[in-house]
C-alpha cells in the first residue's frame, strides 16, 4: 500500500501549484502531516500519518481529503481514487481486508452508481449501487455458480429479475426482499413448469404446473405445493387431451364431472394418477352407465371411467336392471351387500330375495325351468354359503336346499323325493353336501365331492351305517355297510346315486339270500 501511496502523491506533486508552502507538522493528537501546506491547513498534497495508524497520501483542500488520494486503513482496508469533503467519491478501488474488492464509483463514501465487487468466496457483483448496496439492474454470480441478473433495492432482488440455478433449474419474474414474489415462472430441471403468483419464494395463489412425467397441467390456488379451490386438469397439450374443470378439494383431490367411453362421472378423481386416456383413478362419486346402471361411493384407487364396474366399489350404493337382473342396494369391496336382488332369465329360472355379503340370505323361492337344474324345486335358502351363489346364470353354482319327485310319473303314489342340500358348480355336486332319499326305507348321506366326482361319504341305510369310498379317476364306488355287506360298482347319475346305492346293496343281499338258500336246498 505505502508504494500506491507514493505513487500518488508523486502523482499530485506533479500537477501541483508552486505558491504552496510544503512542510511537516505533528498535531497535538499524534498525527503527523507531511506535505503542502496553506492558510494554517493542508492544502495541495501531502501525507497524514495518523497516530491510530492509517495513512493518506493525496491532494488536500482546506485540510480536508480532495481529489485524488489513497488510504490505508487501522483495519486493513485499502482505499485508492476520488474524493470529496473527506469521504470517498467519484472513482475509485477498495480492497477490503477480507480479499473482497470493489472498483466502481463512490458517493459520500459508500458505493453509488455503477460498479463491481469481487468476493472472496468467488462471487461477482456487476451492476448499479446506491448507499453501499445493490440498488437498480444488475448481476451477480454466486459462489455456488448460481447467476442473478436483474433488478435490485437495498441489497436484495426486487422488480423484475432472472435467476438461473447451478442444478439447471431458472426462475425469471418478479422479486420481493431476494425472493420470488408476484408474477413469476419457474422452469425445473426436471422439466416440470410452474407459472403463477409467488410469495416469499413459495407457489402462493394463481398458477399452472406442468409435470412433465405425467405429462398434466395443474391448475387452481396454490400454497405451497398444495392446490384449492376452482381449478383444472389437462392431461397433455394436445388440442383434444381430456381437460377436467372443477374444484380441488386437496393437492391430489380433484372434484369434477365429466363423460368418457360412453360413461359419466360426477365426484373426486386421484388428479395426479391415470394415463390421460381412461382418465385419472376414480375416488369417489357416482358413474352412471346408462339409466339402468348406476354406482355411487368410493372405488379402488386404481379404478379409472373408462374401465370401472361397479364392483370396483369399495362402498356404496349401486341399481342395475340387465338382462332380467336388478339389483338396488349396497356394495361393499365388490360384492352386493344389503339390498334386493331379482335374477329372471325366461325359459330358464328366476328367483328374488336380499343379498349380503355377495351371497344369498334368507328365504328365496325360485322356479328353474331348464338347464341342469330343471325339475328341482328352489325351496327354503336360510344363511347358505357357497363361493358363486349370487352368479345364478344357467351353469354357474347354486347352494341351498333342492328337492326332486322321484317318481313324477305316477300321481296317484305317494311322492318320493330326492332331496340335496349343499353347494352345486355347473350342475355337478361340488364341495360338502347332504343327500336323502324319502320312501318306506330311509336313506341319507352326507358325502364330499369335487366336480361331481364322489370322494367319500357316510350314511344311513334304514337303520344301517354304511360309508362310501370313491375314485377321483372314475365313476366306481365301494359301499362297505357296518354290518359287512360291500359292493362296488359304477354310478351313472350323481343325483340318483342313493338310488342306485339302494338297488346294489339289495342286489346283493338277494343275491347272497339266493345263494344261502341254494346251499340249504342242496344240502
Amino acid at each position: 500500500m505505502k508504494k500506491t501511496l507514493f505513487f500518488v502523491l508523486a502523482l499530485v506533486l506533479a500537477f501541483a501549484p508552486a505558491s504552496l508552502d510544503a512542510r511537516k507538522v505533528k498535531f497535538k493528537n499524534g498525527d503527523v502531516y507531511d506535505g503542502e501546506w496553506k492558510n494554517k491547513a493542508p492544502n495541495g498534497i501531502g501525507l497524514m500519518m495518523y497516530a491510530n495508524g492509517e495513512i493518506y497520501s493525496g491532494a488536500w483542500e482546506n485540510g480536508i481529503r480532495t481529489g485524488l488520494g489513497a488510504m490505508s486503513f487501522a483495519n486493513g482496508d485499502e482505499y485508492s481514487g476520488e474524493w470529496k469533503d473527506d469521504l470517498f467519491s467519484g472513482e475509485g478501488k477498495m480492497t477490503y481486508a477480507n480479499k473482497n474488492v470493489y472498483e466502481g464509483t463512490w458517493e459520500a463514501g459508500k458505493q453509488s452508481g455503477k460498479g463491481v465487487m469481487s468476493y472472496a468466496d468467488g462471487s461477482v457483483y456487476e451492476g448499479e449501487w446506491n448507499g453501499g448496496l445493490f440498488s437498480g439492474l444488475g448481476k451477480m454470480t454466486y459462489a455456488n455458480k448460481d447467476v442473478y441478473d436483474g433488478s435490485w433495492e437495498s441489497g436484495r432482488q426486487s422488480g423484475q429479475g432472472t435467476m438461473i440455478y447451478a442444478s439447471g433449474s431458472s426462475y425469471e419474474g418478479n422479486w420481493e426482499a431476494g425472493l420470488p414474489s408476484g408474477q413469476g415462472k419457474m422452469f425445473y430441471v426436471s422439466g416440470d413448469v410452474y407459472s403463477g403468483l409467488w410469495q416469499k419464494g413459495v407457489r402462493t395463489g394463481a398458477g399452472e404446473f406442468y409435470d412433465k412425467v405425467l405429462d398434466r397441467y395443474f391448475q387452481g390456488i396454490w400454497d405451497n405445493t398444495a392446490l384449492s379451490g376452482a381449478g383444472s386438469v389437462r392431461f397433455g397439450a394436445a388440442s383434444d387431451a381430456l381437460a377436467l374443470q372443477g374444484e380441488w378439494v386437496d393437492n391430489n383431490v380433484f372434484r369434477t364431472s365429466y363423460s368418457l367411453a360412453g360413461k359419466t362421472f360426477a365426484g373426486t378423481v386421484l388428479a395426479l394418477t391415470g394415463d390421460g386416456l381412461n382418465g385419472p383413478f376414480l375416488s369417489s362419486g357416482k358413474v352412471v352407465w346408462t339409466e339402468d346402471v348406476t354406482a355411487d361411493g368410493s372405488w379402488k384407487p386404481e379404478v379409472t371411467l373408462a374401465g370401472c364396474k361397479y364392483t370396483d366399489l369399495v362402498a356404496g350404493k349401486v341399481h342395475y336392471n340387465v338382462e332380467g337382473r336388478v339389483f338396488d342396494g349396497d356394495v361393499k369391496d365388490g360384492k352386493e351387500n344389503n339390498g334386493n336382488l331379482t335374477v329372471s332369465i325366461p325359459g330358464l329360472f328366476s328367483f328374488s330375495g336380499e343379498m349380503k355379503d355377495g351371497e344369498p340370505f334368507g328365504i328365496y323361492v325360485g322356479d328353474i325351468k331348464a338347464g341342469p337344474f330343471q325339475n328341482f324345486d328352489l325351496s327354503a335358502w336360510d344363511e347358505v354359503q357357497g363361493a358363486d351363489i349370487g352368479r345364478i346364470e344357467g351353469a354357474g353354482a347354486l347352494c341351498g336346499v333342492f328337492r326332486k319327485r322321484l317318481n313324477p310319473e305316477d300321481e296317484t303314489a305317494a311322492p318320493r323325493f330326492f332331496t340335496l342340500r349343499g353347494l352345486l358348480k355347473e350342475g355337478v355336486p361340488d364341495g360338502e353336501v347332504y343327500m336323502e332319499c324319502a320312501s318306506a326305507d330311509s336313506l341319507a348321506m352326507t358325502s364330499s365331492w369335487k366336480e361331481g366326482k364322489l370322494i367319500e361319504g357316510k350314511g344311513m341305510l334304514d337303520t344301517v351305517p354304511f360309508s362310501v369310498t370313491g375314485s377321483v379317476e372314475s365313476n366306481s364306488i365301494l359301499v362297505e355297510l357296518e354290518n359287512g355287506e360291500r359292493c362296488n360298482f359304477i354310478w351313472t347319475e350323481a343325483f340318483g346315486i342313493l338310488e342306485e346305492i339302494r338297488n346294489k346293496v339289495n342286489e346283493q343281499r338277494a343275491l347272497r339270500e339266493k345263494l344261502a338258500a341254494d346251499m340249504l336246498g342242496n344240502a
